[in-house]
């Protein structure tokens, strides 16, 4: 019985002479939000999600920081790590001045043993290093090149016979890398850690990055690390990043509150649409009363049509949107600038992006949609309908 009068309200709504256009607005404009809702979560979660792989890759899922010691000191440490098969690696950190002939910058320099299976970290495998290697963009501060050599400076550690000179060493650039992370490529460097412990007179670190670690895994290696003394604190890339972390959430909320908004005015022509159709079909429904059909039967088949029509129009949006998204992502062409780092828009499409472009458009069309209902059951009187009639 449902399914007849499920039946006779697609054939009114989609083929009768007097259907209305304003419904099928209202219909278009849910496959329209959930399409673009998905289309724009995936778009802009790409950049986002490239933003932090590409962060992460460089700097680390997180940082163990160590009270300063010799390595040989932290081997409880290493051997936690290495039966957990994580990728990491030792070094040490220092915030030096580098120069090069009348130019002057501040750098974070990462002291790394090439020599260590664990030494060094995995986007520098296979670079020529020999003494040090920056950014380029840190490079073109200085005015340096390729084989540059260039002199680092520790003002934390002086010579007292020479007056509390700051010590220094002269060293040669062995190569220019670009990370793609504006912060790293313009502050931050790669020393031989002999030279670094040279130039301190410390041999010692005071890190331990790890890489590829996702986030089940960082808070196990944070409770089960809790105990080692030898470990001063473990932060993760997320809370050295707080606020970059919350900018983003932040643009991602505020394009759901856009999109909900939108889906709203969408949900006003949906109301509108339905009270012109309530009103046009409401002989009809007196007739189906009169048969013998239930009011509440003839109400129950109005809510689940209106529902399963939204609910189709959503779906359809999302089945759309996720062809869509393939053939942008397999034949998209570079289409931003040089100066952005992803030219060709990234894709990332996740299982909560697909449920919040249904849910959201869903929901507040199913609100409206039952109010319509609601307003309409208040209104009409069937007895009333075939009494006018008569």
């Amino acid at each position: 019985m449902l399914l007849s009068f499920c039946r006779y309200f697609f054939s009114y709504v989609f083929r009768a002479k007097t259907r209305q256009k304003l419904l099928f607005l209202a219909v278009f404009g849910l496959f329209l939000s959930s399409f673009s809702l998905l289309v724009l979560q995936s778009t802009m979660g790409g950049l986002q999600n490239n933003l932090i792989t590409r962060s992460k890759s460089i700097d680390g899922s997180a940082i163990i920081y160590l009270h300063k010691a010799h390595k040989s000191e932290f081997k409880n440490i290493y051997q936690y790590l290495n039966n957990k098969n994580i990728t990491y690696n030792s070094e040490y950190e220092l915030e030096l001045l580098i120069r090069h002939r009348n130019y002057l910058s501040p750098i974070v320099v990462h002291g790394v043993d090439s020599k260590d299976p664990h030494g060094i970290p995995p986007f520098l495998e296979g670079k020529e290093f020999e003494d040090m290697v920056i950014g380029m963009d840190l490079a073109s501060k200085i005015g340096a090149s390729f084989g540059s050599k260039v002199q680092i400076i520790s003002p934390a550690h002086v010579d007292p016979f020479f007056g509390d000179i700051p010590r220094s060493a002269v060293i040669y650039l062995d190569e220019l890398i670009r990370t793609d992370v504006p912060e790293v490529d313009l502050f931050s460097g790669w020393m031989r850690l002999g030279l670094l412990h040279n130039l301190t007179r410390e041999i010692v670190i005071n890190r331990i990055r790890v890489f590829d670690v996702d986030e089940a895994m960082l808070n196990e290696i944070k409770n089960e690390t809790s105990g080692f003394t030898n470990i001063k604190s473990f932060n993760t890339w997320e809370e050295r990043n707080e606020t970059l972390v919350w900018a983003l959430k932040l643009e991602s909320i505020v394009m759901i509150f856009l999109f909900i908004a939108m889906t709203l005015l969408v949900s006003l022509c949906i109301t509108s649409g339905l009270l012109i159709f309530f009103e046009k079909i409401k002989i009809d429904l007196a007739s189906f009363w009169i048969l013998g059909s239930s009011r509440k039967n003839l109400e129950k088949a109005s809510s689940l049509f209106l529902i399963l029509i939204c609910n189709l129009s959503v779906i359809m949006g999302i089945a759309f949107g996720l062809i869509f998204l393939y053939y942008f992502d397999k034949y998209g062409v570079e289409i931003l600038p040089d100066v952005f780092v992803d030219r060709k828009i990234p894709i990332y499409v996740t299982i909560k992006g697909v449920l919040i472009s249904f849910a959201v458009p869903t929901i507040i069309s199913t609100l409206f949609t039952f109010t319509s209902i609601k307003q309409f059951k208040k209104d009409q009187s069937y007895l009333n309908h075939i009494r006018s009639v008569g």
